[in-house]
Order: C-alpha cells, then structure tokens, then sequence
C-alpha cells in the first residue's frame, strides 16, 4: 500500500469497501449496453444510426453509448462532476472490457474523422478544473486515434439539466448555448463525433450537433459513456 492510499484511502463508492473505488463486487454491476438502438424511435439500430425515416434536418447521424446509466454510473459522473474526483473516472476506464469497446470500430471507416467534446461554459470549466468530456474524450482516442477539436464553444452559462425535470424548461436552458469558436479553422469534410458523459433527453448532444450541421458539417455523431 502506497502512502497516498494509506492517509487517502480509496473507498467504493457503489458499497463503501476499503480498497477501490470500483471493487470486484461492484464492477458486475456495470451495464454496457449491446444493443443499440436509434436515439429516436428506440427501435433496433446497427451502431446506434438514426433511422432514415427518424431524421431530421439537424439530426445525428447516429447515438453511440458504452453503459447504461444506472446507478453506479450516476454515483461515478457525479462524483466526477461536482466533487471533483476524477481518480474514480479513470478507475472505471482502466476496468472496462476491451470487448465491449471494438464497436467503436464503426467509426474507423470514416475519413477526417474528429472528436468534439461538448464544451463547459469558461468560467464553470476553471472553477472545476477539468471537462469531463475532455477525459472521455481521451479514453476513446485509445481505441480510436481521432484528434480532439474546439470547434464549438459554450457562450450561455445553464444550470445542470439534471437539476432541470420539467423538458420544455431543459429545452429553453439550453437552447443558444452554444456557438463556433471563431478562433478555430474550421474544415466542414470532416465527421464530427460529439462527445458527452451521459445522454438522457439528449437536449444538451442535439443542440450541440444542430450548431455544428448549421455551420455545414454534414456528417456529425454522438458518443457518450452512458445513456438512459
């Protein structure tokens, strides 16, 4: 035991045992998702794609997930969002079976492909220190060796959607949050995959992808680590 985890000892945070923050117990709880289906209409889709006759204009071109968002998950991301403990992130991406990452493979026969992880608003994102979809974003370069981008930025600053129940008022929080980062060269061949912790409406990855498709990106995909 190093002297790190003997004055800060890592305690599981789905039981509380002494030892990691994901145990052996704990780390059977967690759900990956093997069937994708549209984001839309629920209906069996190979790789999460968006039906043709689910698409809209300013639609993904499909919703890729690893997890389900189920409790662990919940305890992990808030954890990592709002007390700061990204030790207990990097814990779950050291533990996630290989296997269950090669649908990403999808994605590899995609030229000038990119990720785009969903900005923080500045201020939010100096005061936590880290983005957490910058860290997964990193996680998925392991599998998927695809630069990492700032085409969009976070111009309002909103309440956590999650604090938010009713959808019209999730609607109206997030709506022009946010814009093109006018200091990036933008190049609209490329395919953007959209990177998130969770998707649950999916208001905050829609309203992301809708900018970049007004701005002439054509192919544009969204990539979380777990979804409702």
């Amino acid at each position: 035991m190093s002297l790190k985890d003997f004055l800060f000892p890592k305690i599981c945070v789905g039981c509380s045992y002494l030892g990691a923050y994901i145990c052996p117990k704990c780390q059977k709880k967690l759900a990956y998702v093997e069937k994708e289906v549209c984001f839309f209409c629920k209906k069996p889709s190979p790789f999460g794609l968006t039906h043709y006759s689910c698409q809209k204009k300013f639609s993904p071109q499909g919703v890729m997930a690893i997890f389900y968002y189920n409790d662990l998950l919940k305890k992990i991301i808030k954890l990592t969002k709002y007390q700061f403990a990204t030790e207990v992130l990097k814990e779950l991406f050291a533990i996630v079976d290989p296997k269950k990452m090669e649908k990403l493979s999808f994605f590899a026969d995609f030229k000038n492909t990119v990720f785009q992880p969903i900005p923080l608003y500045p201020a939010k994102e100096r005061k936590r220190g880290f983005n957490q979809a910058k860290l997964i974003t990193s996680f998925f370069q392991k599998f998927l060796p695809f630069q990492e981008v700032d085409y969009l930025q976070r111009k309002k600053e909103t309440k956590p959607q999650a604090e938010i129940k009713d959808r019209k008022k999730r609607y109206l929080n997030i709506k022009g949050a946010f814009s093109i980062n006018p200091k990036t060269k933008i190049e609209k061949g490329k395919t953007l995959i959209v990177v998130d912790d969770v998707i649950t409406t999916g208001l905050t990855a829609l309203e992301a992808v809708k900018t970049l498709k007004r701005k002439g990106f054509e192919k544009v995909f969204v990539l979380t680590l777990a979804k409702a």
